[in-house]
């Protein structure tokens, strides 16, 4: 697989794209959190935020998780389970974590939970790893 070279463009994350997300993530524990807060923009039908972008934002999580675990990867496949409509305006915690590495592939998981932590949207996908970076 071709090397990944990150420009700060992703939607989800990226710095330096004007119309993405921002999604800024911290490690805690076994877990890679964001807290999230949609715009109106971002809603699939009123007040309720397109099932596409919280795949996304699941997929980025997932991704996120194994990078911060000396992992660069690329998404091969994803599963999304909705449960709950998820509102915009409203804060929602985005955690993913590492469930499993095998010599090709990152098993991950990940969810967003409301305020009362109940489970919106989760999600588990392979990624195929692109390099293994030494943990510091």
């Amino acid at each position: 697989m071709e090397s990944v070279k990150d420009d700060n463009r992703c939607f989800a994350c990226g710095k330096s794209n004007p119309i993405g997300l921002k999604l800024e993530f911290e490690k805690r524990g076994e877990y890679t959190v964001s807290l999230l807060n949609f715009d109106k923009n971002f809603a699939g039908w009123e007040n309720m935020v397109h099932g596409g972008i919280l795949s996304t934002v699941l997929d980025e999580v997932m991704v996120k998780s194994a990078n911060n675990n000396g992992f660069t990867c690329v998404t091969a496949e994803l599963n999304i389970r909705y449960k709950k409509p998820c509102h915009t305006g409203t804060e929602y915690e985005l955690r993913g974590k590492v469930s499993e590495v095998t010599k090709r592939l990152i098993l991950t998981e990940a969810e967003i939970i409301d305020k009362k932590s109940v489970v919106i949207a989760s999600g588990s996908g392979k990624l195929f790893i692109v390099e293994q970076r030494e943990q510091t």
